[in-house]
């Protein structure tokens, strides 16, 4: 029974609230230092998406689970709201939010087996987003180029004015960022909200796993493939080791590996088969990182595997023994 997961998070009891809580501190370097980088239109998305979030949560829980009273609200869909608006750049409508929450609330109650989510939820508001609006979902520009919290649409030509190319597009060729790994490292850099700025996004981290809500593991096993691939398959441009870190510093990789495959309820149970899904996540994410330059794919690659993970669930649950299996029908027989 070693194979079973360790996460504390499986074997500890807490409340709901705590963990809401908990999720919560961990989002706030991420949320300041935005804010801090882009201005006051971070706080105004984020509050649409945790609004809505539990508003359209609301109905779902009460009509159709049949809950009552308090627990018809469920205050982690203001979580998976706020990590879903993080996915996209600062410049988008304030109608986004709102699109972004009906997502992530469809996808935390889509449901194949007791207790598995089918998507993670902010991550399927992410991918369903930049599918459907790439142009919008791409659209960056420089920090500290600081916009209206209230407009509900910026103008185009304010936004043009201030448009830049982010550091997953700049490496798209095969170069690397041009103001360097420090640059992606503090966030002085364009790109999503809750993207750009990793040393936030790993104080965030630190936390949960401090509060066991969160397996380092589980991130190691996704960033380790691509550092490993970044240095054996480099780009012609530049060093082996500053085009790795480049690489695992653009886009949603962090991101993607530290809150993406620590959402426990998409994720398989055991130990082997969360690494198992966390290394193909990072040996795929290079892949197609290769293959089609500066397209964020991690968010879909995360989907499919949170689509399999029964199966890996259930490939790498421990079985057991026959002498163990034949004491148990002797023991149920008396």
């Amino acid at each position: 029974m070693n194979n079973i997961s360790t996460a504390p998070y499986i074997h500890t009891r807490r409340t709901g609230n705590e963990r809401v809580a908990d999720w919560a501190i961990a989002l706030l370097p991420v949320l300041i230092w935005s804010m801090f980088m882009f201005g006051g239109r971070v706080a105004m998305l984020s509050i649409i998406g945790v609004v809505f979030a539990i508003g359209l949560d609301y109905p779902v829980r009460r009509f159709i689970l049949k809950q009552s009273g308090w627990l018809c609200f469920d205050f982690m869909s203001g979580i998976y709201g706020i990590l879903a608006v993080f996915t996209m750049p600062v410049t988008v409508p304030l109608f986004t939010p709102v699109v972004s929450s009906a997502l992530v609330v469809i996808a935390k109650n889509l449901k194949l087996f007791k207790g598995k989510r089918l998507f993670n939820p902010f991550i399927f508001s992410a991918g369903v987003m930049n599918l459907a609006f790439p142009k919008m979902m791409t659209a960056f520009t420089r920090p500290f180029a600081y916009f209206s919290a209230f407009d509900f649409v910026i103008d185009k030509e304010l936004m043009e004015y201030y448009r830049v190319i982010s550091p997953l597009q700049y490496m798209a060729d095969g170069s690397v960022y041009e103001d360097g790994v420090f640059a992606q490292l503090y966030g002085f850099a364009s790109g999503n909200m809750g993207e750009i700025a990793v040393a936030a996004i790993l104080l965030g981290v630190i936390y949960l796993a401090f509060r066991k809500e969160a397996n380092l593991y589980s991130t190691i096993a996704v960033i380790f493939p691509i550092l490993l691939l970044s240095l054996a398959f480099p780009s012609e441009d530049a060093e082996s080791n500053y085009y790795a870190y480049s690489i695992i510093l653009s886009g949603a990789i962090v991101f993607i590996s530290t809150f993406g495959v620590n959402e426990k309820h998409t994720m398989p149970i055991t130990n082997s088969g969360r690494i198992i899904t966390c290394v193909l996540l990072g040996c795929l994410i290079f892949a197609f990182r290769k293959a089609f330059g500066g397209v964020e794919c991690g968010y879909i690659i995360l989907l499919a595997l949170n689509a399999v993970s029964p199966f890996i669930e259930m490939v790498t649950k421990p079985r057991l023994s026959k002498k163990a299996d034949k004491k148990a029908v002797k023991s149920n027989e008396k």
